[in-house]
């Protein structure tokens, strides 16, 4: 599997060591655009009991597929397949499906590591037997059950409004810190309480029942139990939003990670979609490692992981995925200055013709007027050393501000030779040498 794009940490305009090998210690994030068993097959030799942390949000055996939507400028609203949760021969292709990636998965984690896989009603009985083979029985802590509000009501049925969250560890050393997610109780009274005033001065809360008096401090932590209640499901203009049908909130990983990681290890997801396990790993200062076989997948994890102020240096390796598409038509603007040996590039894109033309809004069902540059959705110039590819500085589309800006100005030395890489609206990628 190639590596073929590295970002440092920020947006940066010299390449001092660019000539030198890569420090992949220095690498805290690691994307592979792959299949995910055959990601997996790559990962195991070398992270072979060194992922502390492994939280997978597979498909769900839905049969349906899921869908990513994009906002086009003032164009309209397109929409691309993300994924197919849709298997030949139904439940037994999916168990085993799955059967392999819980074996990938035990030999990944640590012995002191947790694997939590999120499911619903649909595969939760299965995949808790095929669970308990591989991970044992007695490794098994909890069901958690992570319910939500949102959603449309049943009169049929009672209306289903939680996922199920399986909490496995490796062994009985398992590393689990409860105090790291807990919250102060504060001024929350219940039933009869009365407040009172400890000699340390010290606010608290206190009942009496069956002779014994029981206090309950406000500067003390409530933990949280295997039910779920205070995190919400992320609502259609939740600026967390990336556009992914099956995304989850920060907040549920960002509980998932601190119980159960340490700063510095690492955590894994191998159905990485929106990429909220990735983006959270970086802000808590965790090393990741991401799979996932969509390119939406990996462009919109790319850009969210590049718009976090506080995010780390990670690279994106290439797999049997990666097809070039036909080479479009591009028209490109390119001067330079030059000043004691540096040299001033400035680029401009003039113009860009897809050999994919066709855009189809989803709320007209009409093909959009798309011309020139918006069809791109992202584009870099960087070098490529040592068959590495290293973005110096990018534009890109952003929710708010859904125009692509089409130049970009950066200082090199006379020996860089400039490359372009395109992100069209449709995900697909190409390299263009200046």
């Amino acid at each position: 599997m190639d590596l073929l794009e590295v970002y440092p940490k920020g947006e940066y305009h010299e390449y001092e060591n660019s000539e030198k090998t890569i420090d992949f210690h220095n690498i805290w994030g690691q994307f592979y655009w792959a299949d995910v068993i055959d990601g997996l097959s790559s990962l195991v030799d070398l992270y072979r009991s060194k992922i502390q942390l492994i939280y997978i949000d597979p498909p769900f055996m839905t049969g349906q597929l899921f869908r990513y939507r994009q906002k086009i400028g003032d164009k309209g609203i397109i929409e691309h397949v993300a994924y197919r949760d849709q298997w030949k021969e139904g439940k037994k292709d999916f168990l085993d499906f799955m059967r392999q990636v819980f074996e990938y998965a035990y030999e990944l984690l640590t012995p002191d590591g947790s694997f939590y896989v999120h499911v619903d009603y649909r595969t939760c009985a299965y995949l808790r037997i095929l669970l308990d083979e591989i991970f044992g029985e007695d490794n098994f802590l909890n069901e958690i059950i992570w319910h939500y509000r949102s959603g449309g009501r049943s009169k049929r049925y009672f209306s289903r409004k939680h996922d199920n969250i399986l909490f496995y560890r490796k062994s009985s050393e398992h590393y689990f810190n409860i105090d790291a997610v807990g919250v102060k109780r504060g001024n929350q009274k219940k039933n009869n309480m009365k407040r009172e005033v400890d000699e340390d001065g010290r606010i608290f809360w206190s009942i009496k029942s069956a002779g014994k008096v029981y206090r309950y401090y406000e500067d003390s932590k409530v933990y949280p139990s295997d039910v779920w209640t205070d995190i919400s499901h992320l609502h259609q203009r939740d600026p967390e939003r990336t556009g992914y049908d099956t995304q989850k909130p920060e907040a549920l990983l960002q509980r998932i990670i601190l119980s159960s990681s340490r700063p510095g290890d690492y955590v894994g997801d191998f159905f990485a979609g929106s990429g909220t396990t990735l983006a959270v790993a970086s802000k808590l200062n965790r090393r990741w490692i991401g799979i996932d076989s969509s390119p939406h997948s990996v462009h919109v994890c790319r850009k969210r992981l590049l718009a976090q102020a506080n995010g780390k240096n990670f690279a994106i390796y290439y797999g049997n995925n990666y097809k070039p598409i036909e080479k479009p038509v591009i028209a490109i603007e390119k001067h330079q200055a030059c000043r004691r040996g540096i040299i001033t590039n400035t680029i401009r894109l003039v113009d860009y013709k897809s050999p994919k033309y066709a855009v189809k809004g989803i709320n007209s069902n009409k093909d959009l007027d798309l011309v020139g540059l918006e069809h791109i959705d992202y584009w870099a110039v960087g070098c490529i050393r040592n068959q590495l590819f290293y973005p110096k500085l990018w534009e890109k589309r952003y929710e708010m501000n859904n125009v692509i800006q089409n130049t970009i100005q950066l200082t090199t030395s006379a020996s860089d030779d400039l490359v372009i890489q395109i992100i069209d609206v449709w995900g697909n990628q190409y390299f263009y040498q200046l």
